[in-house]
């Protein structure tokens, strides 16, 4: 979230110490008023099975191509019934032929617990390839790497891309934080997600009312990126993404709504 443009998936390592310069990114959003307790009640089911979200990206002035979230279906993994959630990019052909990018990453998310059972990505980004799956134990609470090893994980956890929609159940106090804990690339750490204030945000599929929010990572993980995401949420009951940016070193990502399935 997306996605393998930034490159990767909702939740990019939005660490502060080398971000490029960002104010560009916030200066539309309101802030809450100094005194103001606005927040927006958690929800009890945003989305629904056959949710489609359809996205262009754009890097910088260059239309590079799409991408989507997706909702197909309730699986089951090890006797629990698990959304399968998920996110895939696909450069056009004009930016393929200087990097193309072609990446899916899903997740299996128990639908009445909210936590990971299995995580996998298939990333092709310029020359490189790469596959991996974790896979998530939570009686034993353990991940486990497709090289067999083993890691401690706190009860609950998300993953890389279970983080955002766990998100959209939440609470979201307007200025103040929601923080749950994260594991990817073989560390457990919280996640932070900062929830900015209000912007009025224009779609080609649709106008609408909107909180953002910015995942904020303590320290390193799944992605390298040091820029910084904000991702705008529609203020109503499905809290669906309509706009993501990311300033990077190398200049800025925007991917914007095209058009959206809600389910059901």
């Amino acid at each position: 979230m997306l996605l393998a443009f930034v490159p990767a998936s909702p939740f990019a390592d939005s660490t502060s110490a080398t971000r490029p310069d960002s104010a560009d990114l916030v200066n539309t959003i309101t802030p809450p008023a100094p005194g103001a307790n606005d927040v927006l009640p958690a929800v009890e089911q945003p989305f629904r099975v056959g949710e489609s979200l359809k996205f262009s990206v754009q890097y910088g002035p260059i239309h590079a191509g799409s991408a989507y979230l997706e909702i197909p279906e309730i699986t089951q993994v090890d006797g629990r019934s698990a959304y399968h959630l998920i996110a895939r990019a696909e450069s056009n052909a004009f930016f393929s032929r200087f990097y193309k990018v072609k990446n899916v990453i899903e997740s299996r998310w128990d639908s009445s617990g909210h936590f990971s059972l299995l995580y996998s990505e298939k990333r092709r980004e310029g020359g490189t390839k790469n596959e991996s799956s974790i896979h998530f134990d939570p009686v034993a609470n353990e991940a486990r790497y497709d090289d067999g090893k083993v890691y401690s994980v706190p009860p609950n956890v998300q993953d890389a891309l279970s983080a955002f929609y766990y998100t959209r159940f939440q609470a979201l106090p307007i200025g103040g934080s929601v923080v749950f804990d994260y594991h990817a690339s073989r560390k457990s750490q919280p996640l932070e997600v900062r929830v900015l204030g209000r912007e009025q945000v224009h779609t080609p599929a649709g106008t609408f009312d909107c909180v953002a929010v910015e995942p904020i990572l303590k320290a390193g993980g799944i992605f390298k990126n040091k820029g910084r995401l904000i991702i705008w949420l529609t203020d109503d009951e499905h809290r669906v993404p309509v706009q993501m940016k990311s300033k990077v070193a190398i200049g800025s990502i925007s991917v914007i709504l095209q058009s959206a399935r809600l389910g059901g």
